[in-house]
């Protein structure tokens, strides 16, 4: 039995496909909750999403960087790419935005 942690959407807009997660560094860093979002977002499973470098060449380890809180508390910071078909926005202070593709 395998168990998958539950991400809160603590904002979703399903008529424009836009979700809002949190995350907290570093206990969860922003390469392993953008999987873990979309996951929740699509109901799929975290197994089934081709890793960020694979599917973006965002390279995890420069994404946490970025937004480890010793780097990323003196400005706003954020971060867009496509992740399976979605545009994923990464925020300072613990913020990543969803937006389903448009059909």
């Amino acid at each position: 039995m395998s168990f998958e942690p539950k991400r809160e959407i603590v904002d979703a807009d399903p008529a424009t496909g836009t979700y809002r997660v949190t995350y907290s560094y570093p206990s969860e860093p922003p390469s392993v909750a953008v999987p873990l979002a979309l996951m929740e977002v699509t109901g799929g499973i975290v197994t089934d999403l081709d890793p960020l470098y694979d599917a973006t060449s965002i390279d995890p380890d420069a994404l946490d960087e970025l937004f480890s809180p010793t780097t990323s508390e003196a400005e706003e910071c954020r971060v867009t790419f496509s992740y399976h078909s979605h545009e994923v926005t990464v925020k300072s202070h613990g913020r990543i935005v969803i937006q389903e593709p448009i059909r």
